[in-house]
């Protein structure tokens, strides 16, 4: 690592795991186990971040899960989080922009069919 903060990957394990010069990488951070994943993704396009606050209640990240599966989105990580036990919960994942449906369209659907209570959507890349 310089002193920058970039690490530098070596072209021997760039061959190894298939990463290719300009592609786009994941990076997740662990800090209970200080442990940093560096993973290829295979996004073309514009990359979204959904932030979808949702009841806590067995079967509701499913719901959501379905409809971005209905809607052919593509999802490449996800993280959820209880905010109120019993309550409410957040799920974060991040995707490709569906090619086949608005995002207005997908929010309303997620809410609908996905009971979310609240969903957030942010452009990470173009």
């Amino acid at each position: 690592m310089d002193n920058r903060g970039r690490i530098v990957i070596p072209q021997s394990v760039r061959k190894c795991v298939g990463i290719s010069e300009n592609q786009q990488l994941m990076v997740i951070a662990d800090s209970d186990t200080k442990e940093i994943k560096i993973t290829p993704v295979g996004i073309k396009g514009e990359t979204l971040m959904f932030r979808i606050k949702m009841t806590d209640h067995v079967g509701s990240l499913a719901k959501i899960a379905t409809v971005f599966g209905k809607n052919n989105v593509n999802l490449v990580y996800g993280e959820s989080v209880i905010i109120e036990k019993d309550k409410t919960a957040i799920w974060t994942v991040i995707g490709a922009r569906p090619k086949h449906i608005e995002l207005e369209e997908l929010v309303a659907i997620l809410k609908k069919e996905g009971d979310a209570l609240e969903v957030f959507v942010e452009v990470l890349e173009k």
